[in-house]
């Protein structure tokens, strides 16, 4: 008689686990195209933005709700952060997803002068 309740648990664990996952999964996408969008020579942060968000709809537009997208950019790093809470199949139960990405801006470096 307890079995049957005890597996449907386990059953609703995996898959709640497997959309936990899946959501970490788009939000790190996410990050790391917004930080090839702003770290593209003559990029601006808004650039990252945009690619963020539109990469968060063409991925999974349910699977993170409450989203934000943070974009720093430096004048040598760019750094994305995507939060939001994931997709829920067991009710009361909205767990947060935060990843963060970071690379490198391209820029212009002049040649070192030949000393030979």
């Amino acid at each position: 008689m307890i079995a049957a309740p005890a597996l449907f648990l386990l059953i609703m664990a995996v898959v709640q686990y497997g959309l936990v996952a899946h959501a970490r999964n788009v939000a790190e996408a996410a990050a790391q195209e917004a930080v090839a969008s702003a770290g593209s020579f003559d990029a601006k942060a808004d650039d990252g933005h945009a690619s963020a968000t539109a990469a968060l709809d063409n991925l999974g537009p349910k699977m993170l709700t409450s989203r934000a997208v943070n974009v720093e950019r430096t004048p040598t790093t760019v750094t994305v952060t995507v939060t939001g809470k994931a997709l829920s199949f067991i009710p009361g139960f909205s767990p947060q997803i935060n990843e963060t990405a970071s690379g490198p801006v391209e820029r212009y470096v002049a040649p070192e002068a030949d000393s030979s």
